[in-house]
């Protein structure tokens, strides 16, 4: 019988050009871990992305603790490390699962390499302490994957939780000391927190589409930032919801409660809001609530492209929302990525057109880089486009024009990461631009965090030749 369960992040140590900029804890495991000390485990995380421990410290950590079940998460990004631990674990005699933002793509190989009982499908609470419960009789636990005679035996989808509010906040003191971590802060420490689960939108590259969208009451979130300020000194949270603002009264509700308690915290929404779910109301709301900063998903300057993506947005609606976030002083980042379906040279080229005429404070390029079970991953998969097996990952990040992740046959992927290298250029060697982020940093740790995005880009970016130039 499981009694303790230890639950890893992995360090992306073969990772290239991954962004350090920002570090946020691991608020899944967080939750994972919180729901099974309800349930009476004992239970422990190790963040090795933040305190960048090899897979060796890792299993050093885990023979100290001699946890019953391991359970380590994976992303693109670590996958080769997480398949390591998982597998080094095994030996250990150790019941080992694995779960994370890359578990719904086809997982045959990862299973086979990582000798994991099964792969978490989804949410985790639930389904890791049925494995428990179930002492690991595979067959009737919903939500899993595993190997079964050679295949993959993927059970029926757990049902999604839908009283949020009933679940424990996430256990904070599991994790290292939360003002080891660091992002753009004006404030520290800072706190993540997920208001609401899903998005019903179907962003194609998204793996959130069609999820659905569950939320915690308004009293339920303040109670959370209440309890972060009071137990670990938070002053700044980072809401990481995928669509925090699908319903607009209860946002309103919640920036309400925050004002009328007169709490001294600051907020940010790194993951973005929709420009289509705000309103100047809202938005005067939002600043008064102690938001200063937040993403705007835009993708593309080409209504056509934003249109393939299924992404439901007019570029009008993007204007509008971004005047409003300068009107009240809350600092916008616009996210725009380079190769997706259907790209053409020149509609790469509206979209650096766009990005400078909707001037966002900062805005983000990315090289359009599919996620394993995404319908995008899937529709390339399908036209035999993805290059990178999903055992394998990425060995660079989201910025790096190092290589592509796909074949994307509108455009060669050597004119993608030309357009993505002079669109950093084009939209930040301004005068008038520059002028305008030095207006944006109020902080010591927010002129850290510039200066530890900056350097990347500009030695993986900005200086390094692209092999369109070679």
């Amino acid at each position: 019988m499981i009694k303790s369960a230890l639950f890893v992040n992995p360090f992306p140590r073969l990772a290239k050009v991954i962004m350090e900029a920002s570090q946020l804890p691991p608020i899944g495991l967080a939750y994972t871990a919180a729901f099974l000390e309800s349930k009476g485990i004992k239970c422990w995380i190790i963040d090795a992305n933040l305190l960048k421990l090899d897979e060796g410290k890792v299993l050093d950590k885990i023979r100290e603790y001699k946890p019953d079940l391991v359970g380590v998460s994976f992303n693109i990004a670590t996958v080769k490390e997480a398949i390591y631990i998982a597998s080094e674990s095994k030996k250990l005699g150790k019941r080992v699962i694995m779960g994370g933002p890359s578990s719904k793509g086809e997982l045959k190989s990862i299973l086979e390499k990582s000798g994991s009982d099964c792969i978490v499908r989804g949410e985790g609470e639930i389904v890791t302490w049925n494995l428990i419960e179930k002492d690991f009789d595979l067959p009737n636990v919903k939500g899993i994957a595993y190997l079964e005679n050679g295949s993959v035996t993927s059970t029926p989808e757990e049902e999604k939780i839908k009283d949020v509010d009933a679940l424990p906040f996430p256990a904070y003191h599991l994790l290292p000391a939360l003002d080891k971590y660091h992002n753009r802060s004006r404030r520290h420490p800072i706190a993540p927190m997920v208001t609401s689960r899903g998005c019903p939108y179907g962003c194609s590259f998204c793996g959130s589409a069609y999820t659905g969208w569950r939320a915690r009451s308004p009293e339920n979130v303040v109670a959370e930032i209440e309890y972060l300020m009071k137990n670990f000194g938070v002053r700044q949270v980072d809401i990481l919801d995928d669509n925090f603002t699908l319903k607009l009264d209860r946002a309103e509700q919640i920036c309400d409660l925050i004002i009328a308690k007169k709490l001294d915290i600051l907020i940010t929404f790194p993951n973005g809001l929709r420009a289509d779910r705000l309103t100047e109301n809202l938005v005067q709301k939002l600043a008064k609530a102690g938001v200063y900063r937040t993403g705007v998903g835009i993708e593309s300057g080409e209504q056509k492209i934003v249109d393939n993506i299924n992404k439901s947005l007019k570029l009008e609606q993007v204007k509008l929302a971004l005047g409003w976030l300068r009107k009240y002083n809350i600092v916008a980042f616009g996210y725009f990525q380079f190769g997706l379906p259907g790209e053409t040279k020149e509609s790469m080229q509206k979209t650096i057109d766009f990005a400078k005429e909707a001037n966002p404070h900062w805005a983000n390029f990315g090289i359009t880089t599919p996620l394993p079970g995404t319908p995008l991953y899937k529709e390339l998969q399908k036209q035999g486009k993805v290059n990178v097996a999903e055992d394998e990952g990425i060995d660079s990040g989201f910025y790096s024009v190092k290589s592509g992740h796909f074949d994307t046959g509108d455009v060669t992927m050597q004119e993608v990461m030309s357009f993505q290298k002079m669109a950093w250029r084009k939209f930040y060697f301004r005068p008038s631009k520059i002028l305008d982020l030095l207006g944006t940093i109020k902080s010591y740790r927010e002129l850290e965090w510039t200066v530890s995005l900056t350097l990347p880009i500009l030695k993986g970016v900005i200086f390094k030749k692209s092999k369109a130039a070679s």
